[in-house]
C-alpha cells in the first residue's frame, strides 16, 4: 500500500515538467485546479474540454481526467464512492482515461515522458489492488481488477499474466489459459519489467509453472520455471512462504480500506459504452 502515499511527491516531479510546456490557458486551468486539490472540478472541466472541437485530438484533457479520478479514488472520506454514488468507479475511470490518453498520444508520443511518473504510479496502484484481492483469495475480483489494469496498460504483460492467474483460480480456465500463454509469449530472459510490476513477476511465473505442469504443458511450464530464477531478484520475498503468509495477514487488515478505495462493481457494459474513441 506504500505506493498510494507517494502521489504528493510525484505530483511535484511531473508538474515541474508540465509547467515547461507551451502555454495553453485551458490546460493551465486544469493544472491549477489539480494543484489546488479540486479534483472533482478537474474531472468535470477535463471531460468537458475533451468534447470541445478544438481539443478532441489533444490527449491532455484525458490525462487530467485520469489524474483527477485517481485522486478522488484515494479520498473516500471526501468524495462518496459507495454503490450508486457519483464516484463509485473512480479508480476504474482513472484507468479508462489513462487508456484513452495513451491511445491518442500513441503516434507522436508527445506527452508520455511528461507524465511518466503518474503512469508508473497508476500502474503500481492497479497492480496492488489486484494483488490485494489475490491475497484475500477473492479471485473473481482479482481478475476484474487486473482486467481494468490490462486495459489501461496493455503493453505490460505482467498484468496480463496475473489476470490469467486470477481467471484460472476463479475457474474461468479458457480465459485464464489464453491470457497466461499470451503473457508468456511476450516475456523471456531479456524482458525488462516495469518498476511497478517487477516485484510480482517471479511469483506469477512460479504459479504458472506449477499450473502448466499439472496441465501437461511441459514446454511452457519449463519456460515459466526458468523465468522464476531470472526475475526473483526483483522480490525474493515473493517466493518465501512465510513472507507470503505475512502479506496475507496484512491484506486482511487492509481489506476495509481497500473496499473503500476500489469499487467492487464490475460494470463492463457501461465501460464499453462510454469508452473514448
Amino acid at each position: 500500500m506504500r505506493g498510494y502515499l507517494l502521489i504528493e511527491l510525484v505530483s511535484l516531479l511531473f508538474l515541474n515538467k508540465i509547467n515547461a510546456q507551451k502555454n495553453d490557458k485551458k490546460i493551465d486551468e486544469l493544472v491549477f485546479l489539480y494543484v489546488d486539490e479540486k479534483y472533482d472540478k478537474v474531472v468535470d472541466k477535463a471531460l468537458a474540454l475533451s468534447e470541445n472541437e478544438a481539443y478532441k485530438k489533444n490527449p491532455l484533457p484525458l490525462i487530467y481526467a485520469s489524474m483527477g479520478y485517481y485522486q478522488i479514488s484515494r479520498r473516500p472520506d471526501k468524495y462518496e464512492q459507495g454503490k450508486g454514488a457519483e464516484y463509485e468507479n473512480a479508480l476504474k475511470n482513472a484507468q479508462k482515461y489513462m487508456y484513452s490518453f495513451t491511445k491518442k498520444d500513441a503516434k507522436a508520443n508527445e506527452y508520455y515522458n511528461d507524465y511518466k511518473e503518474y503512469y508508473v504510479l497508476l500502474m503500481d496502484t492497479s497492480n496492488k489492488v489486484g494483488q490485494h484481492y489475490f491475497l484475500m483469495e477473492d479471485y473473481r475480483k482479482g481478475a476484474g481488477a487486473y482486467k481494468y489494469a490490462v486495459k489501461a496498460f496493455p503493453k505490460d504483460p505482467i498484468l496480463l499474466l496475473w489476470e490469467g492467474i486470477c481467471e484460472v483460480k476463479s475457474k474461468n480456465l479458457a480465459e485464464g489459459d489464453k491470457n497466461i500463454l499470451a503473457a508468456l509469449a511476450k516475456i523471456d530472459e531479456n524482458f525488462e519489467p516495469s518498476e511497478a510490476t517487477a516485484g510480482v513477476l517471479a511469483h506469477g511465473m512460479l504459479i504458472v509453472s506449477e499450473y502448466l505442469t499439472q496441465k501437461g504443458d511441459a514446454t511452457n511450464a519449463n519456460k515459466a520455471k526458468d523465468l522464476v530464477e531470472v526475475f526473483k531478484k526483483f522480490d525474493p520475498d515473493e517466493l518465501d512462504k512465510n513472507k507470503m503468509e505475512e502479506r496475507k495477514e496484512k491484506a486482511k487488515e487492509d481489506d476495509v480500506i481497500m473496499r473503500k478505495f476500489y469499487s467492487d462493481e464490475e460494470d463492463t457494459s457501461s465501460e464499453n459504452k462510454k469508452e473514448e474513441e
